[in-house]
């Protein structure tokens, strides 16, 4: 600490202030997100047909091929019958604040851009969230047996994918059970601080002992038992229990979209590989079977989505099995005694298939990848989604966009301004009038066809 100043000459200095914009501590945002074109759609479902077969009857004698046709008639014709899913974050700014923050000397940036930088934060966050979940706003699994109490209550066992869903002020639930879908233990869970995987919230229901793979998700993502977010990869291209078991063919063979995804589960549901952990099988190995396995489907894979854990652990693999040779102090270096270690890019391929782009995305979930064929997917909606969503970050790059970038939006009460924001009274407080901002998005993500996409279990 410095000196203190003379107390008789205090009253002649001046407090100096950063010329600096003001910094956040958001996380990155999601760059698929981004990635997955965005479609303007409108009335009650946006309906995908998908041929489920081709009814099989091809037979080397014309009169068997005949019987079978006439017996078997043709294969379903299906259609995905989607409804739109919502989303909103929503803050509050009052006259006074507007006011008070209208310029530089009176604060370092105005009140309602600063309110404005934290509401799409948290939209695009939980925009990611659900991109990975299937509407419930699920964001991980306990990964531990802790006991809920009433108040204070710490955690430090959560995997980093479902910590970077969390910020502080976030209010989440846990649900009894694997499904998101299954029944919320009672109470809600407001979280305080945030220390890497660590976590401490107020709980204000004592819970008692849950399962470590009982479900977290945000508060109200759901009404009842249907879901309200945009349904996503989590149930379109689903890795439930790796498939196998009676809970897994209840859960397939429960209508998604009015489709009977059980008639034929790789065609309807995408391709599922499972890592041979215990025959120890490389991560990239079965990255690759995955890559042939969409190619079998007919897809043409070109996006290969990790977390960034997993991203380093198939660094880490690669790096242990290649023999890499590294030029030091040669002609032909550019910076004196210069190492780089790790990998910047990485392309699987298979046959002529190639995925020739691999993204790292923290909202992925750790333990699973997706090999996606991104001509099949988009996000249809009924608002403006293109601008809301996008943070001003090209493609994977690091980074996130400035404070300062964000656009202050008109004070006055507008409806569905930009076709994404409506502004309108709030009630009134003790310091004067107050506005509400209501940034909003309806719409769900679309798997036109998920044979020609994979889920890969990495774990």
């Amino acid at each position: 600490m410095a000196a203190t100043i003379d107390a008789n000459l205090e009253g002649i200095f001046k407090v100096w202030y950063t010329d600096k914009s003001p910094e956040d501590v958001f996380f990155r945002n999601s760059p698929v997100v981004k990635r997955i074109p965005k479609t303007r759609i409108g009335g009650k479902e946006y309906k995908v047909p998908l041929l489920l077969g081709n009814g099989g009857s091809a037979s080397g004698s014309l009169i068997a091929s005949t019987t079978n046709a006439t017996a078997n008639g043709s294969a379903p014709n299906v259609e995905f019958a989607i409804t739109n899913g919502q989303m909103f974050a929503t803050f509050f700014v009052t006259q006074q604040e507007i006011l008070a923050s209208q310029n530089v000397r009176g604060a370092y940036m105005p009140v309602v851009v600063n309110r404005m930088a934290q509401g799409l934060d948290s939209f695009r966050k939980l925009a990611a969230t659900s991109l990975y979940g299937s509407g419930y706003g699920e964001i991980g699994v306990v990964g531990g047996t802790p006991t809920i109490t009433l108040g204070v209550n710490v955690v430090d066992f959560l995997k980093k994918s479902t910590v970077v869903k969390l910020s502080v002020g976030s209010v989440f639930s846990i649900v009894d059970g694997s499904l998101p879908s299954d029944t919320l233990y009672a109470g809600k869970n407001t979280v305080w601080g945030i220390n890497g995987t660590e976590v401490t919230f107020n709980a204000d229901t004592a819970i008692g002992a849950v399962a470590a793979t009982d479900v977290i998700v945000l508060d109200g993502c759901r009404n009842g038992s249907a879901p309200l977010l945009p349904v996503g990869l989590s149930a379109w291209l689903p890795s439930y229990l790796d498939r196998t078991g009676t809970a897994w063919d209840t859960y397939i063979g429960t209508p998604f979209y009015g489709v009977n995804r059980g008639i034929n589960v790789e065609g309807a549901a995408g391709q599922f590989i499972k890592r041979d952990s215990v025959g120890l099988e490389k991560l990239a190995d079965a990255i690759v079977r995955g890559v042939e396995a969409v190619r079998t489907a007919g897809g043409m894979p070109d996006l290969l989505v990790v977390n960034s854990t997993d991203y380093n652990r198939i660094i880490s693999e690669l790096n242990a099995q290649t023999s890499l040779f590294q030029s030091i102090d040669t002609g032909k270096k550019t910076k004196g005694n210069a190492v780089a270690k790790g990998l910047s890019d990485m392309s699987y391929a298979f046959s002529t298939s190639f995925v020739d782009e691999m993204w790292d995305d923290p909202f992925c979930p750790e333990g699973t990848a997706y090999i996606l064929s991104s001509d099949t997917m988009e996000f249809a909606g009924l608002t403006n989604s293109e601008t809301p969503l996008n943070d001003g970050i090209t493609g994977n790059n690091p980074g996130k966009d400035s404070l300062t970038d964000t656009k202050a939006p008109n004070a006055d009460y507008y409806w569905l301004i930009e076709d994404y924001i409506t502004s309108q009274p709030g009630a009134n407080t003790i310091n004067g009038p107050a506005l509400q901002i209501i940034v909003q998005l309806y719409g769900s993500w679309v798997v036109h066809n998920p044979s020609k996409c994979a889920v890969l279990n990495i774990a």
